[in-house]
């Protein structure tokens, strides 16, 4: 059976990212034929890396290498490649520090034949964190016998587009040069640096209400090599890669799991006893009040009045509210209605901490803390010579 998802791997000028994650699609396993490989380089007068992609030999079909005359930078490079969805159809975005698992092309073509034409998938990801984003908490996603869920969230680290998720994504970033504010977007991504393509498409897809395909078992890993956005090499971002082959079982869209930008659950308010759209689901305490709604569903003691508790133990902690888990680690507010009363925040990141993980070694922590702030100072002393 012919490929038809076009592989781009994005290069600039590390030849040695390049080399390793050429090396790893040449040990994959394709189930399939005929599939086109293009090596899209921006302009940085690194001619190894160039050499690199060259050399490199494709077996499984036609391999383009194609050099940017120009400097384009991260963000216009990424964009121009999800352009080839017009040339090509559909384009598997991969750059040079991903290193991919051995199913990679067989899970992508499965998620695309499934999924590829729902109006509210707008990709599918190949990467899958235990982190939520942009947090040191951990991200348990519910499983219920499917290889697959759902989530509010556009990977940079692997991702598929076919034409239709591109044309309307390109069609609203064309709309929206200037990245527009959205309440339900963390701050933390609408500060992203200019050179990010990936902030413009987190607002893209929560404002319109679409989602990425994701799959339980990561299909993608991240050496953080040093770069435009990690300053040294990153072993922390490293995924708990696949590393075996299988047919992948994926529900149908309306009956997926499904999780916003946050890796809150989405589809609680039937099971509180409210309405979704005036629920703001935020188990992990990182929602700025901007983005409440009417009804608020925290692990923190909030100033409002509790209509409804849970316990905070069950793993996920939706399952907390799906089991009604007596107890009070879980509240369900009323915004409306204020008392005043607030827990210190230190507290309830404690608790989550102790949740997430477990016992927590504050000895270890301490270590930890005075390491990161060490390589921060250090980072930024090199910035301002």
């Amino acid at each position: 059976m012919q490929g038809k998802i076009t592989i781009v791997v994005v290069g600039y000028n590390r030849a040695d990212a390049m080399e390793r994650v050429l090396h790893s699609l040449s040990r994959a396993q394709y189930d399939y034929t005929d599939i086109r490989l293009v090596v899209s380089i921006d302009h940085s007068g690194n001619e190894e890396v160039v050499h690199t992609a060259e050399a490199f030999e494709w077996k499984y079909g036609e391999k383009e290498v194609i050099y940017r005359p120009e400097r384009l930078g991260l963000r216009k490079h990424i964009i121009s490649c999800g352009d080839m969805t017009e040339k090509y159809d559909t384009v598997m975005i991969l750059e040079d520090d991903i290193y991919v698992s051995p199913d990679f092309y067989n899970y992508a073509m499965q998620t695309l034949e499934k999924y590829g034409d729902h109006p509210q998938i707008a990709g599918i990801a190949l990467n899958t964190k235990r982190e939520l984003l942009e947090s040191v908490y951990p991200f348990f996603p519910l499983r219920t016998g499917y290889d697959i869920y759902f989530q509010q969230f556009a990977t940079s680290w692997g991702q598929v587009w076919n034409r239709r998720m591109w044309t309307g994504f390109k069609k609203w970033y064309e709309e929206h040069q200037t990245l527009p504010f959205h309440r339900d977007v963390l701050p933390q991504i609408q500060n992203y640096p200019d050179t990010s393509w990936a902030k413009f498409y987190q607002t893209y897809i929560v404002a319109q209400g679409k989602y990425f395909v994701y799959s339980y078992d990561s299909l993608t890993t991240n050496f953080g090599d040093a770069g435009q956005h990690f300053a040294d090499s990153a072993s922390s971002v490293q995924s708990v890669l696949f590393y075996g082959k299988k047919q992948y079982r994926m529900p149908e869209f309306e009956e997926g799991i499904k999780y916003d930008i946050y890796g809150e659950p989405v589809g609680l308010g039937a099971c509180l006893g409210v309405p979704e759209e005036e629920l703001t689901c935020d188990l992990w305490g990182r929602k700025p009040k901007q983005a409440y709604r009417r009804y608020v569903l925290s692990s923190g003691r909030l100033g409002y009045e509790i209509l409804k508790s849970f316990g905070l133990q069950m793993k996920p902690a939706e399952l907390n509210i799906y089991e009604n888990v007596p107890g009070q680690g879980i509240f369900l507010y009323d915004t409306q209605k204020t008392t005043g009363k607030v827990e210190d925040e230190k507290e309830t990141r404690i608790r989550l901490l102790e949740y997430g993980y477990g016992v927590l070694n504050g000895s270890d922590l301490l270590n930890w803390s005075l390491d990161r702030i060490t390589k921060k100072l250090k980072h930024k002393m090199r910035r301002r010579r």
